[in-house]
């Protein structure tokens, strides 16, 4: 178990703490560019390339689509009691508890932890989350839905192409694919390290409460996803991919939200931080249930 443990974070926590030195250093880091490459071509290159594997079926990724929503309404009324419970408003912090950083971590964990099958579940996922956020998400932060960039994501585009093809059996041409494998290839090492980056400058202990509701957000995440399918004859491969998948810490958009409508932009800037910490204590319980 403890080489198992090794060999699966120690190339996750090696490229993080490379990303925050390279940060801390002041070394050239253009965050922007990089999220532009990953969202635009690296992740959906990587989607298209993967269509080809005969382990994923479109039912599975319509399932995963179905699993997903069903996930998010039950851990919406889970988030709401607690809130009530911290005596905080729910509509401010809904949105940064319902909508985990499935993107930024989420995918280079599933990848190492399950494999190249599972990671299309797992972008699937997200591309589900994003389409969210964007609009519900969006909607509780200032009152308006964002549909417009909701249909921005490419990505929402690239896992159409791969229902279509999967549907038809239609094959990728050799040719696209290894084109495609070599932008995917960015997207792990790329994620890892903007990831490791944005960690640079948080201060966590400016609120204990803030912290609680962080680490909250991550451990009701995994209970939730864990024992909602621990009964049934579900498929191992996607149960776990929406284990990790769910059980991230707050995305950095939660906060971009509450900065940008003056909502409770500080305490969530805590909460993603130890959110964050949380996930990587919690990474050995989740490698022992995955596998």
């Amino acid at each position: 178990m403890i080489e198992l443990l090794f060999n699966k974070l120690m190339p996750i926590v090696i490229l993080i703490i490379i990303g925050y030195y390279w940060k801390k250093k002041e070394l050239p880091f253009d965050k922007d560019m990089i999220s532009s490459l990953i969202m635009n071509l690296g992740t959906p290159a990587l989607l298209i390339a993967s269509i080809n594997n005969k382990d994923l079926t479109a039912d599975n990724m319509i399932t995963i689509l179905i699993y997903g929503t069903s996930i998010i309404f039950i851990y919406t009324i889970f988030t709401m009691l607690y809130l009530k419970l911290e005596k905080k408003p729910i509509r401010p912090f809904l949105q940064s508890f319902i909508f985990p950083n499935t993107g930024g971590l989420g995918l280079p964990i599933v990848y190492v932890l399950l494999g190249e099958t599972a990671f299309v579940y797992a972008i699937t996922f997200s591309t589900l989350i994003n389409i969210y956020h964007f609009t519900i998400g969006l909607w509780l932060a200032n009152n308006s839905l964002n549909l417009k960039k909701a249909l921005q994501t490419p990505i929402l585009y690239a896992l159409i192409i791969a229902l279509v093809l999967k549907g038809t059996q239609t094959p990728v041409p050799n040719i696209v694919e290894d084109v495609c494998h070599m932008l995917g290839g960015i997207v792990i090492p790329l994620l890892l390290l903007a990831f490791g980056s944005s960690l640079v400058g948080i201060k966590i202990m400016q609120n204990l409460k803030a912290v609680r509701m962080g680490v909250a957000r991550v451990i009701i995440g995994f209970i939730v996803v864990y024992v909602t399918f621990s009964f049934g004859n579900f498929e191992k491969i996607l149960i776990d991919t929406l284990i990790i998948q769910y059980s991230m810490p707050i995305a950095s958009a939660s906060y971009l939200f509450a900065l940008r409508f003056n909502g409770p932009a500080d305490e969530i800037a805590v909460m993603t931080a130890s959110s964050t910490i949380a996930v990587l204590f919690l990474l050995p319980v989740i490698i022992y249930v995955v596998n």
